[in-house]
This record gives C-alpha cells, structure tokens and sequence, in this order.
C-alpha cells in the first residue's frame, strides 16, 4: 500500500491479516486525505447542467 514497501502473495490470507493488524494507522486518514485531494474536483455545476440536479444544488 502507497510507501509501505510490503509485497503479499495475494493468496496468502494470514499474511495479510498480520499485515493489516500491524500496519502504522497514525495519520493515515490525513494522508489519504492528501494523497486524494489532487483527483477531485467539484462536480456539482456539471451535474446540473447536464439536467441532473438541480441548478440551487449546485449554487449552495
């Protein structure tokens, strides 16, 4: 996952159970976060010119 550096035979499920109880959670959310920022964009003014909501929807 991302910078952890760990390779799992993909069969191997208690590998990826230990894996995944021991990974380091701190900042995971913030870093998530971060890494998925750049890939959005707002939406909303599209979606409502294309008739598919509201155009008050996508004012707020």
């Amino acid at each position: 996952m991302r910078d952890g550096g760990i390779i799992l035979h993909p069969d191997d499920v208690d590998a990826w159970v230990q894996a995944i109880e021991t990974a380091d959670r701190a900042g995971l959310g913030p870093k998530a976060l971060a890494g998925a920022a750049p890939l959005v964009r707002p939406c909303l003014p599209e979606l409502a010119g294309a008739g598919l909501i509201p155009a008050a929807a996508a004012a707020g």
